[in-house]
């Protein structure tokens, strides 16, 4: 076994969760992502896979209200106990919103944002724009880019930061074929350079098929970390198809 299969990075134990009162979009999941893992996070539309990603970002329950139980130890401190600018430093997230995640007046300014929030080296952005071909984008406005354009920026906005946890929410399904190839083999090169955790919630088996071999996946609002194999073998409406 390679040391990082015995290095947990997430921990959750009894994790519940609710927005309204005891109505649980997630009931008593206990989970361990060791460092360097790529999961994916599936299950059908609508389970809860964006709910989690939010617990795991801290959105929850620090922007997003509502009754949270159990135990989540990220990096090896408590999400509950930091505020969200602690979390950015370790985590980092690709929203299925796009516009939600964008505000600066130019793709640079944008990209920029948090390296200067975080205080680490401008010139990252220089590399990260060019990982992700939107040099000739620097000055536009992101909020009047197309749909797989904004989410180019925002994958570069986040890899530029060196995140050590990558959570991705439907990354892949605004993007064309050439850039979905593209954000594989640039999540693929995360993983191998940098150790980097990667999560991958999407309703589409494509990318998760591609690259991770353990997912995590809702059923009676818990989650079961299963290997994609067992998923293949046992959940007969989540397909493997390349689209």
């Amino acid at each position: 076994m390679n040391e990082k299969d015995y290095n947990p990075i997430i921990e959750i134990e009894n994790l519940s969760f609710a927005y309204k009162n005891d109505c649980w979009i997630i009931k008593e999941a206990n989970f361990t992502v060791n460092k360097g893992e790529i999961l994916g996070i599936a299950g059908p539309s609508g389970i809860g896979k964006t709910t989690l990603c939010y617990i795991l970002k801290g959105i929850i329950p620090h922007s997003i209200r509502g009754n949270l139980e159990g135990n989540i130890t990220i990096n090896g401190l408590n999400i509950k106990k930091l505020n969200i600018s602690k979390i950015a430093r370790s985590v980092g997230m690709v929203f299925q919103n796009l516009n939600a995640q964008l505000f600066s007046n130019t793709v640079k300014e944008e990209i920029e944002f948090g390296l200067k929030n975080l205080k680490m080296d401008h010139s990252l952005a220089i590399p990260a724009m060019k990982k992700f071909k939107i040099e000739d984008l620097s000055n536009k406005s992101p909020i009047n880019l197309s749909a797989g354009q904004k989410q180019r920026v925002i994958l570069a906005s986040i890899l530029a930061l060196k995140p050590k946890i990558l959570i991705l929410d439907e990354p892949a399904v605004y993007l064309d074929p050439p850039n979905k190839i593209r954000l594989k083999e640039w999540l693929i090169e995360q993983n191998q350079k940098f150790d980097t955790t990667i999560l991958i919630a999407s309703n589409n088996p494509w990318l998760i098929g591609e690259i991770c071999d353990e997912i995590l996946f809702f059923r009676n609002k818990t989650i079961e970390k299963m290997h994609k194999s067992v998923v293949m073998k046992e959940e007969t409406s989540w397909r493997w198809t390349y689209t």
